[in-house]
């Protein structure tokens, strides 16, 4: 009879699979239309991308392990770095969104700092969101902190550590929730102030930009909320762990089941906030075959004159055939 771990494992990576799928097409799309990697709102997408499609593959190798002949353990050096892989990549996840939310602010509340805008700054950021990301999580291989689960085939640190599990919080959650939260609310308040002062046509367009950068923002919040609700468990089993003494011996095994439905979600939520991604690349990369039309539909909207040389719209003079019959007789 099969055990329960196995078939979670199982689950594990068929859902880890599928999520590789997602994040694989985004990247690739936006390796096929590099023209667009130019677009810092597209680039911080693919840096979300990367760091969740490396965090899946983190997750199959740890579930293959488990389900064949532990082969991460036979090093322990090796075993631990790993882990370490596997942390860095997901805190990364958490921190990319910061610097997405941080465009947007730019965007809204220093537009005019064109500086701030530039795709270098950008650029620079990322990379040293990744090396930040890495130097805050080196302390607990120095520090001893990462061990071969007793219950699985790799290295990690166990949640009965709560020392160790705090300092992950922090690092993995707390800053970028209270990075994002800060940036929502001074989008939202220089919005508000702005509305009542604006009356030129340049500020009525920057409005509307605004408005869809806060939409974006309300999003990634939304976003981030649930997939810390989905980390629940994860608490759950730490607070069960430190009552009873230890570990319930499926705890990593959910928690696993439940990053790769959180994979899942993620991408489609990418997609799914990402304008660009999904109106263009996406679509024209899954219905190719109707991307002549779809493209001949929007030249024709963009081609209809709002009015006509006598000063008619083109609607009235379809549903009034008479009324030009007139003008020329006139």
């Amino acid at each position: 009879m099969v055990s329960p771990g196995v078939v979670i494992g199982i689950l594990t990576w068929g859902f880890n699979f599928i999520a590789i799928l997602i994040f694989l097409i985004i990247i690739v799309i936006g390796i096929k239309h590099r023209r667009d990697l130019h677009d810092i709102s597209l680039v911080l997408t693919y840096n979300t991308s990367f760091a969740a499609l490396l965090t899946c593959l983190a997750v199959s190798i740890m579930t293959i392990s488990n389900l064949s002949n532990g082969f991460l353990t036979f090093n322990f050096n090796f075993c631990c770095i790993c882990g370490l892989i596997y942390d860095v990549c997901q805190c990364s996840i958490y921190h990319s969104y910061y610097l997405q939310a941080f465009y947007r602010l730019c965007r809204v509340v220093f537009y005019k700092k064109k500086s701030l805008l530039s795709f270098s700054l950008f650029l620079t950021l990322i990379i040293g969101q990744w090396s930040l990301t890495i130097v805050a999580l080196l302390p607990p291989i120095f520090l001893g902190w990462y061990v071969h689960l007793s219950t699985e085939q790799y290295c990690l640190v166990p949640y009965t550590n709560l020392g160790a599990e705090l300092y992950h919080i922090m690092i993995l959650y707390m800053i970028p929730i209270v990075c994002i939260t800060i940036i929502y609310v001074w989008i939202t308040s220089f919005i508000r102030e702005s509305s009542r002062h604006s009356t030129t046509m340049l500020a009525i367009n920057q409005q509307q930009r605004n408005l869809r950068d806060l939409t974006v923002i309300k999003r990634i919040v939304v976003l981030i909320s649930i997939l810390i609700a989905l980390r629940g468990p994860t608490v759950v089993f730490m607070i069960y762990a430190s009552i009873v003494g230890h570990l319930y011996p499926l705890t990593f095994g959910i928690v696993g089941l439940i990053t790769s439905v959180c994979m899942i979600f993620m991408g489609i939520m990418l997609i799914h906030i990402t304008p660009k991604l999904r109106n263009d690349h996406f679509v024209s990369f899954v219905y190719r075959g109707n991307r002549v039309d779809t493209q001949q539909t929007r030249q024709q909207h963009l081609t209809i004159p709002s009015t006509t040389a006598d000063g008619t719209s083109p609607l009235q003079l379809n549903k009034s055939p008479n009324l030009r019959r007139n003008k020329t007789t006139k």
